[in-house]
């Protein structure tokens, strides 16, 4: 009788931990899920320091010097950088954006109202009793997206200042991150940390090189169309080239509907300049630059965004990708190296 109660004490406790630690989850998902946005953030403010280490590591490189003063130097490379863009493109485009979101809602308007002229459209849309009620709608989401972009002004200056915290002190925030895990487990998740580190570095490499190609050509293309504001829609294409296949896409969107208020014609241009610019990047441009670049399939980056899309919004479709490289390094390491015993290509090495 006492063992019997002694094994159903032991399976009792059993029971109990077991629903402690669900709970557990279940806990910090929820938190999780409350702190999303904070969560992005704070990885936004680790891509940061990830880029400043970057061009600081870039110094360190070709110059005998200590972290202090290489990391001084990337400081003041990026700021000089911003400085001489800012004062070189920045008067024409404060003066081409406001134009851009005025002429927006009305290039959306008038391609709804062609489309809405279409043979078979308007017996399509018999249901519909204003056409009003599909362009409005269209119209908020414009109008949100580009309130959204300049509102998040505010969250880029708390992004960066997490970012130069990082970066200051790298080390102190890996040990104590480290102290999570048990002691036998420290160097190894040390190593999966810094691998995953240079995985964003050049993944952020390859993003930049794509973002540089497509903003100049397409501002170059646009400018000979004699497209509007081709230097503000050329930026917004660079930008949005930082979110891989899909941001192309949304990039896009604004420059056909612009063009489209000259001419139809003009659209079809803008479309095929888009293709070209594109499809150079992707098998001419990345391909030569290639050589120890982090590069996602297509497939799974798509997949990873919409996941995104559908947790965090917008935030979450830019940061899915990223996140997304950490997730695969992680796995590479820690389930096929270490658990399965199989060997593998980890993404950064």
């Amino acid at each position: 009788m006492d063992d019997g109660f002694g094994n159903l004490s032991l399976f009792t406790r059993q029971v109990l931990i077991a629903v402690g630690l669900l709970a557990l989850v279940a806990i910090l998902l929820y938190f999780a899920g409350q702190l999303i946005d904070v969560m992005l953030l704070v990885f936004a403010g680790i891509l940061v320091a990830v880029s400043i280490d970057g061009v600081s590591r870039l110094f360190a490189r070709h110059l005998p010097l200590p972290r202090f003063w290489t990391l001084s130097l990337a400081f003041l490379s990026i700021v000089l950088l911003l400085v001489g863009l800012s004062s070189l493109i920045g008067p024409p485009l404060m003066a081409q954006f406001p134009q851009l979101i005025q002429q927006l809602p009305e290039a959306l308007e008038e391609l709804t109202a062609m489309l809405l002229g279409l043979p078979g459209i308007e017996a399509a849309l018999d249901e519909v009793e204003e056409p009003g009620q599909l362009i409005n709608p269209l119209l908020e989401q414009v109008t949100k997206i580009f309130t959204s972009t300049f509102g998040a002004i505010a969250s880029f200056f708390l992004i960066l200042l997490i970012g130069i915290y990082l970066v200051l002190s790298p080390s102190m925030y890996l040990s104590n991150a480290l102290l999570l895990f048990p002691p036998a487990l420290r160097e190894r998740w040390s190593n999966v940390i810094v691998t995953q580190g240079r995985a964003l570095r050049l993944w952020l490499l390859s993003r930049l090189i794509s973002m540089l190609f497509v903003g100049i050509f397409i501002s170059i293309g646009l400018y000979f169309m004699g497209v509007p504001m081709a230097g503000a829609l050329g930026l917004i294409a660079g930008l949005l080239t930082f979110i891989p296949y899909l941001g192309p896409i949304l990039g896009m969107i604004p420059t056909v509907l612009i063009a489209f208020l000259a001419s139809p014609e003009l659209a079809l241009y803008a479309i095929l300049l888009y293709f070209v610019v594109e499809t150079l990047e992707s098998n001419v441009v990345m391909p030569i630059a290639a050589k120890g670049v982090v590069r996602l399939p297509p497939a799974y980056t798509v997949i990873v965004q919409l996941a995104g899309a559908a947790v965090a919004g917008l935030a979450g479709v830019i940061l899915a990708t990223p996140i997304a490289v950490v997730a695969v390094v992680a796995v590479q390491m820690l389930y096929i190296e270490d658990v399965l015993g199989s060997k593998v290509d980890v993404l950064g090495k």
